[in-house]
Formats: C-alpha cells, structure tokens, sequence
C-alpha cells in the first residue's frame, strides 16, 4: 500500500448517479500523469442502486472467473476502469450474494500465501466464507451487524443504552448466546436493566456480544478461521471467540487491495 484516502461517498451518497465525477475529486492526480494505469472497484458501486450493475459470477468462482466478468467503464481521462462482479451461491437452499468481500478473500489468500481456508468477515452483513484451490467455493451471510444497529436505534431495548462500558457487558453477552436460545436472550438486554443488574454503559456491549458470540457458534468448530475486516470489529469478534474457546487469526491489512491487484493481472491489465 503506498497510499490511502477515505471519504464518505457510498453509493447512498453520491447525488444524481455522479460516480465518475467522485473518482475524478478523489483520485484523479493519482493518475495523473502516470499513463493507463487500471481502476479496480468493488463492492455496492458495482450493484443494482451502483453506478453500472456488474452481474453476479456463480460460484465457485477464483481469480479467473471473477476477472473473465469484469465490467468495463469508460472514465474520461482514465485508462482501463473495472467493476468486480462478487459472487451468487445458494447455501442452505436460497440464493447468497457478496460484494466486496471476494476481493477481501482473494488478497487474504495471496498475502498469506494459501490457496484454502475458513474466513470471517464482520460487518453489517457479516460474511463465513471458505476457499479451495484458490476459488471461493461457499460462502452464508449472518446479518448480525444490521440486527444489532435495529435493535439498538429502533426498539425498546436502545431506551435503556448508553455509551460504551469497560466490556463486562460484552463478556455477559457471549456467555448469554451459549445458555439462552438468542430471541430469549436479547429480551435479557432489557430485563437486566430494568432490575439493575446490567449498568446503563454495559447494555449495548452486552447486545453486541449476544449477536457476535450466536453467529461464531454456527462455525465448524474444526475450521479455525481467518478474520478480515476493521480494526474494531475484528478485536471484538477474537474477543468473542477467545471467550468460546474458538482459535482464530487476523489476516494481513490492505487484503481488497491486494485483490484487486491480482484480478487486475488475472484480466491482463498490469504486465507485472
């Protein structure tokens, strides 16, 4: 990684379908200069409510699959510009779907120099994904990051949050996922308040690890998986798994950029 910005223009943000104008202000000068050089780019911009809509690849689907489907874009002033397609699977009987994360995955396996694995990807749709002979092969996605934020904002349980505790309250709640049925347990969020027995500061970690520590136990208990993500999320969900007894390790930094690095040699747009 030789250099980083990050702004807040998700897909929600950009007014009137302005996509190129927002690659031209925060990046432009990079290219500038430097010839044709490509543009991977991955994740929501490449959906329906994106700028062009990059049809989802079936999976099992690796490097030469996902680059095969890149979607062109053309950028004035820009060289080659590229939407990542993610992948489609059904897991457990219904469709599932990821954007973003398959660069994650890929850049994991090449930073870590493997071609198999488990991986965890926290996030609002949080991802379990597993590779083989360096595709990604199955992947289900546990909505635990927008459960929580619902439960939290929009429910009786948020009247009785607030701030952030010293994380007794997370540990509460990983203890709570493996003694109560989940539904049953978060009801716990509200009770333990009302009777004063979980401090004002400690009721939101509690949720959090309740929903945390739920999604962790439906991993293989003999698959101990890689964690890509934020900072943030990912001492939380080793926080959690520590408390399980689960083995768990974090991959590289800059996995997406590595990814995309590799998809880009893959479609032949770096000759190195």
């Amino acid at each position: 990684m030789i250099e980083r910005r990050d702004g807040p223009q998700g897909i929600l943000a950009v007014e009137d379908g302005r996509f190129a104008d927002i690659l031209h202000s925060t990046c432009r000068d990079w290219i500038a200069g430097a010839g044709h050089l490509p543009v991977m780019l991955s994740g929501m911009i490449g959906s329906r409510q994106g700028w062009i809509e990059a049809p989802y690849v079936a999976g099992p689907a690796g490097p030469a699959e996902l680059a095969a489907a890149l979607m062109p874009v053309t950028v004035e002033g820009f060289g080659p510009v590229r939407l990542v397609p993610g992948i489609l699977v059904r897991s457990d009987g219904v469709p599932d779907v990821m954007r973003g994360e398959e660069c994650q995955i890929l850049g994991a396996l090449a930073a870590m120099g493997r071609s198999a694995g488990t991986f965890v990807l926290p996030g609002t749709h949080s991802k379990h994904a597993v590779a083989a002979g360096g595709a990604i092969t199955s992947f289900r996605t546990f909505m635990t990051g927008e459960v929580f934020a619902a439960l939290r904002h929009h429910t009786i349980l948020g009247r009785m949050m607030a701030g952030s505790g010293d994380g007794s309250g997370f540990d509460r709640g990983v203890d709570a996922a493996a003694e109560r049925p989940l539904l049953h347990a978060v009801f716990g969020a509200r009770t333990l308040r009302l009777m004063d027995e979980l401090a004002e500061s400690e009721a939101a970690d509690y949720l959090s690890g309740l929903l945390i520590a739920s999604e962790l136990t439906s991993l293989p208990a003999d698959a101990p998986p890689v964690l890509i993500g934020a900072d943030d999320l990912v001492a939380r969900y080793r926080r959690a798994a520590g408390r399980l007894g689960r083995v768990v390790e974090a991959a590289p930094a800059d996995c997406v950029a590595t990814g995309h690095l590799a998809l880009a040699r893959q479609a032949g747009l770096l000759a190195v």
